[in-house]
């Protein structure tokens, strides 16, 4: 199983939502127990895992038919997430209020399918650049596990907003991986 660098680079940058997520709950929630945030951390590993599988999944059923301008569509797709991606660490947030011993299951489950739902557009573009989709699916669970984890316990020093940084910068490498998507087909 051989990982390339665009595959761990695209996990990281799919990553930056639920790392950003986990600082803002880490800064909410500085009591949270380890236990519970190797929980969280998985379920965020996990479910960014599964969704890029639901996309490759559509894409691969579609992919013959829309190989002669595969490029534009995953420019397209990692341009417009990662615009988003951007814009949004940008805007204002209502500050969470709860109790300070973590947040609920409901609370949980909701932030990793909203921070999942690029994944199952981005795994729509692995359709078209990959074959290798169990490396990449593994890959994405495992640093988006890592960097959940990480991001809770640096919640509960730094706030949220570094996480917000993280956001925004992994808006800005989405649409770098669309770039150079495009620019690879064109130039090659």
């Amino acid at each position: 199983m051989v990982l390339s660098v665009q595959t761990f680079v695209l996990a990281l940058v799919l990553s930056a939502d639920a790392f950003a997520a986990a600082v803002a709950k880490g800064a909410t929630y500085p009591a949270l127990r380890f236990g519970r945030s190797v929980g969280i951390a998985c379920g965020f590993g996990l479910l960014e895992a599964l969704a890029p599988l639901i996309g490759w999944l559509a894409g691969e059923r579609f992919a013959h038919l829309v190989a002669p301008f595969d490029h534009w569509i995953a420019f397209a797709i990692l341009g417009v997430l990662g615009l988003r991606m951007t814009l949004g660490a940008l805007k204002p947030r209502a500050e969470e209020t709860a109790e300070r011993a973590g947040p609920s299951f409901a609370v949980v489950a909701t932030t990793a399918l909203g921070t999942s739902i690029d994944a199952t557009a981005v795994g729509l573009t692995l359709a078209l650049l990959t074959d290798r989709i169990l490396v990449a699916i593994v890959t994405i669970g495992l640093v988006t596990f890592a960097m959940t984890l990480m991001g809770l316990g640096l919640g509960r020093f730094a706030g949220a907003r570094l996480g917000r940084v993280a956001e925004a910068l992994g808006g800005v490498a989405l649409v770098a991986i669309g770039l150079h998507v495009l620019a690879d087909h064109l130039g090659g």
